[in-house]
């Protein structure tokens, strides 16, 4: 479960941003999460709520997920279109597969809640 690694490194990020802004308390922390990024959003904040508890600064952070869908762009056509399928998706309009991804790797911190 690799959803416990990124929690500790998310705590050490955490800790950080408190230290550089004279935080107390870390209060809220927002999270955008892609659906290819390969993270199971039940998992990390499962992992989160646990490891927090170790560090006095997060242990009563609230954790929000905000799960960015998967968006790709047709190279042929240009059409964007978003999908639920990870593996060898199609354009919807020419059935090209030379497709870019737009959204839906996203894997990051958007925004920390702090009481000085």
């Amino acid at each position: 479960m690799h959803e416990v690694s990124i929690a500790l490194g998310m705590i050490h990020e955490l800790e950080r941003i408190a230290r550089e802004n004279n935080a107390k308390k870390i209060t809220n922390v927002k999270l955008k999460i892609g659906k290819m990024s390969g993270i199971v959003v039940d998992s990390l904040t499962f992992a989160f709520d646990a490891v927090k508890l170790e560090n006095p600064v997060v242990s009563d952070a609230a954790l929000s997920v905000e799960e960015v869908p998967l968006v790709y762009e047709c190279n042929d056509c240009s059409k964007t279109f978003e999908t639920d399928n990870l593996y060898f998706p199609s354009c919807p309009v020419c059935a090209s597969y030379k497709l870019k991804i737009i959204s839906g790797e996203e894997q990051h911190i958007e925004n920390v809640e702090i009481e000085v």
